[in-house]
Order: structure tokens, then sequence, then C-alpha cells
């Protein structure tokens, strides 16, 4: 009997450090498997202590799902986690906390500042007339500790507004990754605030917003609206008749934040639903119930193969779990080989046969007159049975639509020697490959943005390239009309000085005079070739030189003097579109500069603070604001170009 008793009291002399340390003492469990903990390839589970004399320690936790242990359970100090944590410090300053009140006010909260991690975010907010928010949530101490300086007593109490104000900060998209808590330091009742007692309690148990009161006692304080907060809160109210001892209980609310396990596990539940998980220390107990979804696993045990669903552990959502490295090196070259066929087919897909290789000997194809015979091996495209049916394809479609002559004469204008069907191949085959590896590493919305993005951008080049050569051409064309005329006061007929200047010319003057001579060869009047190379370029100063050939050989004339007149009046118009182009230049660099200027800084911030946009990007307000704007740069645009885009 007496073995037994001593026995009975070394059990109780053993177990009496742990029974002191959760005395009074709760446990909760604050989330589970968010997403705002990157662990990828587990479930998370962040566990807060009330009211614990001492840290926890991670290895008295167990975890359970659905009444079954969990497997890789791996628990982690708050301290020792990346979890960032959010307070909010609201500090009375009405006219009853000036003085000594208020300086030991700024100290406590500055100590709290200097106390917290890297990770951590804090926000703070004055309350006394009014609410004021003085810093949105940030890490960084030095801006803090400045701004807690810059507070001056004065006015009324708003205490319930304050807390309201506090928790709504939490629904800012800055800070939905944040542990949400909140510390409210205040000397007297409330006497201006909008909202009630009741609105308040009801509101900080709605949210997820652990509220933390302080107060400083007076004769006629009454403790009990900051201890309902506290209380509703899952937080401590703690008061001191001293002010020097504010820093104290901030230190033993930080002390009491820290009190949090972040646990990490695989849950052995296999099918998809609500699980209710359970954590237990030192006879302390809670759970909860999360619903999980599922994905189909395969596990083999010798021939037999069996497919189960297993839940869904991991944690990121918003940042998307990396690809392993044989999936990315498989994507890559897929891209890569696609890419490089594509530059292959706009490089070398007409290559003369007799000839391959040289780029040049394409500019000699003057559009498909058929099918190419038996004996010739066609294009590089036609040699390819699949892609030869879809530039077929892609052709008919631009011609049911009549777009087919446009296309082409775009393509000619660039100087692209590719048919309709080819360039639209190549123009969706690049935006696809783009629009793929965007939706892989992104998500597929991005990727069918990048691929219109892609799109519209090969479309402008395409006219870019086209508006440069039409450019050359027409600024060679006061040169090659006098060479023409000059040819034909020496004695040469129209078409030998066309060939002069196929000869003589730049390009791609010489290009499309050498088109029109290879065109006259095959039977085309003169004329009409001429013709042709204003349909090719687009130029209207060449049409008109082209219409005063016309009616000099309908009427009669010296066409010489008629091409020299010409060239002379297009040389004066050229000479004033530049001095117009000098004196528009400021205007033209102004309406570039405050064009590009906004999407600029807009690409600045997204790298170097991605937080001060998403409320821009996430809020409908912000969403409207932004097309509002994109309509006004618009109209802005057009109207600097209508100013400075003055026609001769």
């Amino acid at each position: 009997m007496r073995r037994a008793l001593l026995a009975l009291v070394a059990i109780l002399l053993v177990a009496s450090p742990a029974l002191a340390q959760t005395t009074g003492a709760e446990i909760g469990i604050v989330d589970v498997n968010g997403s705002r903990y990157p662990e990828g390839g587990q479930t998370t589970m962040v566990i807060e202590f009330r009211n614990l004399a001492n840290a926890p320690n991670p290895e008295d936790l167990e975890v359970t799902a659905n009444g079954e242990p969990v497997s890789n359970l791996d628990v982690t100090p708050l301290a020792e986690s990346t979890l960032p944590v959010g307070v909010v410090l609201a500090i009375d300053a009405s006219g009853s906390m000036a003085g000594d009140p208020l300086a030991a006010a700024k100290t406590a909260a500055q100590d709290f500042v200097s106390q917290a991690r890297p990770e951590d975010r804090i926000a703070l907010v004055t309350f006394a007339d009014e609410v004021q928010v003085i810093s949105g949530f940030t890490g960084n101490a030095q801006v803090l500790n400045g701004l807690i300086d810059s507070i001056e007593a004065g006015g009324e109490t708003a205490f319930n507004d304050a807390v309201l104000k506090g928790i709504d900060m939490y629904g800012d998209a800055t800070a939905r990754d944040l542990l949400a808590n909140m510390i409210v330091l205040t000397d007297g009742d409330d006497t201006v605030s909008v909202a009630t007692q009741d609105d308040v309690v009801a509101a900080v148990a709605a949210n997820d917003v652990r509220v933390f009161g302080v107060a400083l006692e007076s004769p006629d304080f009454n403790p009990d609206p900051v201890g309902a907060v506290a209380a509703a809160g899952t937080g401590l109210f703690l008061s001191t008749p001293d002010p020097a001892q504010l820093s104290a209980l901030y230190s033993e609310i930080s002390r009491e934040i820290s009190n949090t396990l972040v646990a990490r596990f695989a849950s052995p539940i296999s099918v998809p639903g609500d699980v209710e998980f359970a954590v237990s220390y030192q006879g302390l107990a809670t759970a909860t119930t999360f619903a999980v979804s599922g994905f189909a696993t395969t596990t083999t045990t010798g021939p037999t193969t069996t497919t189960t669903l297993q839940p869904i552990t991991t944690v990121i959502i918003e940042n998307n779990a990396p690809l392993d490295t044989t999936t990315l090196a498989l994507v890559g070259a897929v891209g890569l080989g696609l890419t490089l066929f594509l530059f292959l087919v706009i490089l070398f897909g007409r290559d003369d046969a007799d000839d391959p290789g040289r780029f040049a000997k394409r500019l000699q194809a003057y559009g498909r007159k058929g099918k190419p015979q038996a004996e010739e091996k066609g294009s590089f495209l036609e040699r390819i049975p699949l892609l030869n049916r879809f530039t077929e394809a892609a052709e008919e479609e631009v011609k049911k639509r009549g777009l087919l002559s446009g296309v082409n004469s775009t393509l000619e204008q660039a100087n692209i020697p590719m048919t309709p069907g080819e360039a639209i191949l190549a123009m969706f085959g690049l935006a696809a490959v783009g629009g793929i590896f965007t939706a892989i590493f992104n998500s597929p919305l991005w990727g069918a943005i990048t691929f219109g993005f892609l799109l519209l951008l090969m479309v402008f080049l395409i006219n870019f390239a086209g508006g440069r050569e039409r450019r050359k051409f027409e600024n060679q064309l006061p040169d090659t009309l006098t060479l023409m005329s000059t040819s034909l006061r020496a004695g040469y007929s129209l078409l030998q000085s066309t060939e002069a200047v196929a000869a003589e010319a730049p390009n791609p003057t010489a290009r499309e005079f050498g088109r029109a001579i290879a065109e006259a060869r095959l039977g085309v009047t003169v004329s009409d070739s001429l013709n042709g190379i204003v349909e090719r370029t687009r130029s209207k100063d060449f049409q008109w030189a082209v219409m005063a050939i016309d009616i000099q050989r309908e009427v009669g004339g010296n066409l010489a003097e008629v091409l020299q007149t010409v060239a002379d009046t297009m040389r004066a118009r050229n000479r004033l579109k530049g001095e117009i182009r000098a004196l528009t230049a400021e205007g033209r660099i102004s309406a570039m500069v405050l064009g590009s200027l906004p999407f600029l800084l807009f690409g600045f911030l997204w790298v170097s603070n991605r937080d001060y946009l998403l409320p821009l990007i996430e809020s409908t307000f912000g969403q409207i604001s932004i097309g509002v704007g994109l309509l006004l740069m618009t109209g802005g645009l057009f109207w600097l170009k209508k100013i400075v885009d003055i026609e001769i």
C-alpha cells in the first residue's frame, strides 16, 4: 500500500508542470489547408494557444483526421515559420491621453514594432473624434516609429468605430495573407462612435481577427466594453493604472501571439468531402471540419494496380506548384521545336528548286497559277500534306470573307514572300506557342490574352514593315521619275526607261520596277504593270505619276517634261513635309511619352511593389477606373495625333 501511494505521488509530481502550464489555457484551429501558407504537397494547419503559461512544445501536439492519425507531421513554432502575422495597432489619441499616457503608449507601440519579425506586417490607427488610418500594413519599422512619434492627443473617444475600422483593414487584398490580430489601447469610455458596442462585438465574432484590449484605468473607467470586445475576439484583456506598465502589457500580448504552431502533414483520408481535423496538446483538445478535394493517384503492389483518391494537399493556390524538371524540359523542347519549324517555314518555305536557300529568289514569285505539276517539287509547305491543308483552308476562309486581296497586298507591301494561307498559319502558330507557354506557367486566361496579344503584335509588325517600305519607295520616287525623264530625253522608250530604273535604282524601287518589267515581258501592258506597282505599294504619289503617263499616252505631249515636273513637285512637297515634321516633333514626342508613361509606371510598380496595385486590379471600382482611364487615354492620343498629323 505504501509503495502504491509513493508511485501516485511521483506521477503527480511529474504531471504537475504540464497541468500547471495548461490550466485555464485554450486551444483553437485558426486555418486548415489555406492557400496562403506555401508548402506544396502538404495540408497546413495553424493552431493558436490562449492563456498558455509557457511556449508550446511542438513535440506534444497530436493531429488526427476523422479520428485517424496523420502522417509526416511537421510542427513548427510561429517564430521559426514564414507565416506572415498582421497586427493593427489602434491607439487612443483623445484629449485624456495627453501627456504621460500618450508618451507611454508611443513607447509601448515602438517596443512592439521592434519585436516584429521581417515577415510580419503592422498597421497603425488612431482614434479620437474620428478614426484615422496613419499607416497601412507595412514591415518598415523606421516608418512606423516615425508615424508613432507624430501622434498628438485631442478630442473625444471613438473606440467602437476604431475596432470596426481595424477589422475592415483585413478585407483589403494586401492583408489577405496575414494572420489577423488587433491591439486596441484606450483610457476611457466611447463617447462619439457611430457604431454601438453590440455592433462591434458581433463584427469581431463574425471575423477571424483576434482582438487584444489594453486599458489605462482611471477612477471612472468602465472595463466591460473593452473586455467584451477582447472576449469576442478570443484575445486578452489587460489593464493597468500605471502608463509605465504598457510596454510590459504589449510584450505579454506579443508572447501570446507567438504561442502559435504551424503543422504540416499528409492526411490519411482518401475520399473527397468534409473531414474533421482534431488536435490535442497536454489535455487540451479542439476540432474543426474542413472540406477537402481529391485527386487520382496510383499505387502498385506486385502485379495489381489500384487507383485511389487522395486529398489535395497542395497549399499554394495563388502561387502554382512548380512543374518537375522533366515536364519543363519536355514543354521547352516542344515549344522550341515549333518555333524553329515555323522560322524555317518563313525563311525557306518558298526556295527555288534550282537555287535553294537564297531568300532573294522568292521575290520573283507572282502568285500561284494552280497546283504544281507532278514533276515539280512545289514549295516547302506544299511538300508537307498536313501543313498544306492548313494553308489552303486558311486561304479559303480569307477568300470567303473577301479579305484575300487585302491580306495579299499587305504581305506584298511589307515584302514578305508568303501566300496569305502561309502567313496566317505562321501567325497563328507563333501566337499559339506563346499562349501555350503562358497558360502552362500562369493560367489559361493569361494564355488566351497572350495569344490575342501576339496576333495583334504580328499584324502591327506586318503593317509597320509595309508602311516603312512605302515610305522608302515614296522618298526615292522623285529620283526615280527624274531617271525616267532623263532616259526618255536620251531616246529610250517607256519600257526601256522602266528597265533603267530597275537596274539603277535602290530597293524597294528596283524590286518593284523589276517585277513590272517581268510582267510586261509576260504580255501585260506597261501601263498595267505600273498600276500593279501602285496597288502593291499603295503610293498616292506614284499613282499621280502613272495617271500622268496614261494621260500623255492618250493625248500626246512631252512625257519627259511631264515626269520632270511631277518629280519637282514631289521634291517640294517632301521638303515641306520634312519642315512640318520638324515643327511637330515636340507634339509627337509628347504623345509618345504621355501614352507610354502609364504603362511603364504600371510595369515598374508591378515588379517593385505588386501589393500596391492589387486593389486596383481586383476591386470592381479599380477595374472601372482602369477602363475609364484607357478610354480617356485613347481619346487624348487620338486628339494629339489629329493635332500633329497635317496632310499636305
